[in-house]
This record gives structure tokens, sequence and C-alpha cells, in this order.
């Protein structure tokens, strides 16, 4: 038997998909690696090292279209080299946005 008290306010889900990360003040947008997803949280691969505090806008589009994709708002609490030269990144969830929110940013 596994004793085991699970720390966190809420579960951590394996998503093992594509996200889209924006970063607003350089217009850089990159496809990355999600690894897991929580209510409060997530945990990405990135190939490129992000800075500790930075905010990014984060798209999450499911494979099938029944259901619209997520978008939120990040902020970087920690970002970590791998061997293999991406970057584990964990960051928290700062605002979920509107499901129009990236038409009306075009405009």
């Amino acid at each position: 038997m596994i004793d085991y008290s699970e720390k966190r306010d809420f579960i951590r889900m394996t998503m093992a998909c594509e996200m889209q990360i924006h970063d607003r003040a350089t217009a850089h947008t990159e496809l990355v690696h999600l690894e897991d997803l929580s209510a409060s949280g997530m945990r990405f691969f990135s190939s490129r090292e992000l800075a500790e505090g930075q905010t990014l806008d984060v798209t999450i589009s499911p494979a099938r279209d029944i259901t619209p994709p997520m978008q939120a708002q990040i902020t970087v609490i920690r970002c970590q080299a791998e061997a293999d030269g991406r970057f584990d990144v964990a960051a928290a969830i700062s605002d979920i946005l509107p499901a129009d929110y990236a038409e009306a940013e075009a405009v």
C-alpha cells in the first residue's frame, strides 16, 4: 500500500499535447509541449529559456473541435535546463482569458 498524501490544492492532470505560448513584450510565439495542467498551474517544455516572473499568453487547442481552446495568461515560476537542450518550465495560471480574446487582440 502506498502511503502518500497529495500536497497540492488541485489535482495535476497529465496532458502530453502541444500548446502555443505568446510573449506580448517581444511578440514571440512558440509551440511547446504541455506536460501537465492543474486548476492553478502548468508544466511544459520550451526550446528557449524563459525568465522567472515572465508573463505569457497560452492557448491549448483540443484535438477535437467539440471543446473550444483554453486561453490563459501565465507567470513563469521556474525554468530549468534539461540534458536534451529543452527547458522544463513551471508556471502559475494568472487569468483565464475570454474565448474571443485572440480576435480582440488582433483588432
